[in-house]
């Protein structure tokens, strides 16, 4: 790898998930309301910020490439690449080099291994075969030049490792919805890398000219452990506990529903001493409205205006007081999640079989 290294990334991005996650959860950082907004742009911040330095350092000391020592863009005509290795043939070559060095100029140690391999260069470059085997691999597209199962295979070991790693990494319920994001983005850059090698198509020509196909796929390799983490701390965020708000509104039903019945069956004593036509008129009044589905809806109606139960008071739950409510809560939250990352998938499937498309 000529930018960074696959297994440096792995760990360095672990370790980082610990002081990632203390960020979010920190009280101090989120302030007195729990504010999830300010404790995840902190810790996103941290990210970014660290990813970004360590990505440019690797790129800053990232090995030269075939295309960086002959001095010519990566997409040159086989005209340029004989005039840009004509002007660096020029100033490493031997000769050259050994009467600077006679003239006091420069050194002249070095001068043959440059210039062997400024010329192992031309030599790739210039062959359309080899070209094509650089563009896609490297310099191990040349050694396995004429077996590129490993390489492939090599490739493959990268999604088989990161989707294993964004399967863990989601596994939380706070953090699902971040589990369809990671399998997207990891399935676009499998689309981009087969778009590169197997069609040659490069999509990202325009918007980085100055590095080869395979160091722009392992550049993406680098950003995507970023991806990842990004989307775990953006699916926090936005997580809601359906099922913890319904078990609260469940208990308040409850609540009301016992208020309401208390009421009931107070008007009920006081019209005990009248005739007894009345009293049976309360009584049937009254059974009628302890019934489950006449509390739900009385307690339903009054739910704006009464006050909330005080605080550590357990209401007596009712035989199947609110239940219709309790059930129908979770299931469309659920059902709208669900339904969420399917069409969030399968749109970004389709937008990548576009390009697919337009590749061939």
């Amino acid at each position: 790898m000529t930018i960074g290294n696959a297994g440096r990334d792995l760990l360095v991005y672990l370790a980082l998930l610990v002081p990632l996650e203390f960020i979010m959860t920190s009280p101090r950082i989120a302030g007195k309301r729990g504010d999830k907004r300010r404790s995840v742009a902190v810790a996103m911040g941290v990210l970014l910020t660290l990813s970004a330095v360590k990505i440019g350092v690797e790129m800053m000391h990232k090995e030269a490439s075939y295309y960086n020592l002959i001095d010519v863009a990566p997409d040159a005509p086989s005209s340029e690449l004989k005039k840009g290795y004509k002007r660096a043939s020029l100033k490493v070559h031997p000769d050259k080099l050994q009467a600077a060095a006679a003239a006091g100029e420069t050194e002249e140690e070095g001068g043959d291994e440059a210039f062997l391999a400024l010329k192992a260069a031309y030599d790739v470059l210039s062959d359309s075969y080899q070209r094509d085997l650089y563009n896609k691999f490297g310099k191990p597209g040349i050694e396995a030049k004429d077996d590129t199962t490993n390489l492939l295979a090599g490739l493959g070991f990268f999604y088989v490792v990161w989707l294993a790693l964004a399967y863990l990494l989601t596994q939380r319920k706070s953090i699902g919805r971040a589990q369809t994001w990671s399998f997207t983005g990891l399935m676009a850059l499998a689309i981009f890398e087969y778009q590169a090698c197997i069609l040659n198509f490069d999509f990202l020509q325009e918007a980085i000219p100055n590095l080869v196909m395979f160091e722009k796929i392992e550049l993406l390799h680098r950003l995507y452990p970023v991806y990842l983490l990004a989307s775990r701390m953006v699916a926090w965020m936005l997580y809601e506990d359906v099922d913890a708000h319904n078990f609260v509104m469940l208990q308040h039903l409850h609540w009301k529903t016992d208020r309401l019945r208390e009421r009931i069956a107070m008007l009920a004593a006081q019209r005990n001493g009248s005739a007894d036509g009345g009293a049976v008129q309360w009584d049937a009044l009254a059974k009628a409205a302890a019934s489950p589905q006449a509390m739900a809806a009385g307690a339903a109606a009054g739910a704006a205006s009464s006050p909330a139960p005080p605080g550590g008071m357990a209401a007596s739950p009712l035989p199947g007081a609110g239940v219709p409510a309790a059930r129908a809560q979770p299931a469309r939250g659920g059902g709208g999640r669900s339904i969420s990352s399917l069409v969030w998938f399968f749109g970004v499937y389709f937008f990548f079989q576009w390009l697919l498309g337009r590749g061939s």
